[in-house]
């Protein structure tokens, strides 16, 4: 008998109540008969089913309300994984292995079509993604990929890959526009009050209604609307913070003492580029007084939070900032990629701002070799 493995296990987890029941039958090629396939609402599996013949059915209950969903398919450890938007349907899936996460075909839904628009509209720029992926992964492995000049083109703050992400969340955000009182369209909304800027928030904030305005979301596009990303001379905006012992103390308490310069580095426990960041810093603040670096680390939990906190120092503080992307700060400070660098002199003036690919080279600049 096969061991069950630790996403068919979560399947245990308490019972909800549901109002109707999906139905979904997928017909998967390049696969082998060793992949599983998962129904998941946010983290949690609802169903699984091993492929048998290219095809598997799933059945689970579900909202009648449409919601997110994905099938995310695992073979020799490798993940695949589409996006659904669905309620309960009887709902059909055709897809090649090279056809996720993007190029799936949903049949039978009522609500999901909504969501294919959208992918289709974005899918030459996905490609794009992809090739310029292969690019970079091929120059990392010669010595041209060390100039600095050649990392900033493609992934500098500038460079290629934020402007291919930049045309995708322009597609996104004349889609969101012009689709605004769609069901799907507002599944969008709270993944971006950082991602645009205060034409588009003022845009979205003035097609909701009244009340509409009043709930937490609409709250959250008025500040967005108000809110623009720190430029040199402008000062820093305070967060609570918890310490490495989860004591609570504020950015604030940072600043105007004996460090010349102050670092904030919004990271992720989950990005790669954060944790290849964190080796430089470490390394570069060993040799330093003239720097204070806090990582103001976004976290799904403590816990995980406190295995990075252990690494602080006495220049280079790793702190938690809970739930930091679902505050009012974090749409101010208006910065939504990991890891993000703010270099503020000890009164807390900004005077240089960069993403992670350049981070030595940048530190070198105020500090020196």
């Amino acid at each position: 008998m096969k061991k069950l493995t630790t996403l068919a296990l979560l399947l245990t987890t308490t019972l909800q109540v549901f109002a109707g029941e999906i139905k979904i039958t997928a017909n998967l090629t390049g696969f082998t008969d060793t992949a599983v396939v998962y129904l998941l609402s946010g983290q949690t599996p609802i169903a699984y089913q091993t492929l048998a013949q290219g095809k598997v059915e799933l059945t689970a209950e579900v909202s009648e309300t449409p919601d997110t969903y994905a099938i995310y398919v695992v073979e020799n450890n490798q993940p695949y994984y589409t996006m659904l938007f669905v309620a309960n349907e009887t709902i059909e899936i055709t897809a090649a292995k090279d056809d996720f996460p993007y190029q799936v075909k949903v049949n039978g839904s009522k609500h999901h079509n909504i969501k294919a628009q959208l992918d289709e509209l974005q899918m030459p720029i996905h490609k794009k993604g992809e090739a310029l992926k292969q690019e970079i992964t091929a120059l990392q492995q010669t010595a041209e990929w060390l100039k600095i000049e050649v990392q900033e083109k493609y992934v500098g703050t500038n460079g290629l890959a934020n402007q291919l992400t930049k045309e995708l969340k322009q597609v996104e955000a004349d889609f969101i526009l012009n689709n605004f009182d769609n069901a799907y369209t507002w599944t969008l909304l709270p993944y971006n009050t950082t991602a645009f800027d205060k034409t588009f928030y003022k845009a979205v904030y003035n097609k909701m209604t009244t009340e509409q305005k009043q709930t937490a979301l609409g709250k959250k596009y008025l500040l967005a609307s108000q809110s623009q990303r720190l430029t040199k001379g402008d000062a820093f905006i305070d967060i609570n913070l918890l310490d490495k012992d989860l004591k609570a103390e504020k950015l604030s308490d940072y600043f105007n003492k004996d460090k010349e310069y102050v670092l904030v580095d919004l990271s992720s426990v989950s990005c790669p580029s954060s944790r290849q960041a964190f080796e430089i810093t470490q390394e570069l603040t060993k040799n330093t007084e003239k720097l204070q670096v806090v990582s103001v680390l976004q976290s799904p939990d403590v816990a995980t939070y406190q295995q990075f906190g252990a690494y602080s120092t006495n220049n280079w503080s790793i702190v938690y900032a809970e739930d930091f992307t679902r505050t009012d700060t974090y749409i101010q400070y208006q910065e939504n990629v990991t890891p993000t660098f703010l270099l503020f002199d000890k009164s807390g003036k900004l005077i240089d701002r960069w993403t992670g690919a350049i981070h030595q080279q940048k530190l070198e600049q105020y500090l020196g070799k």
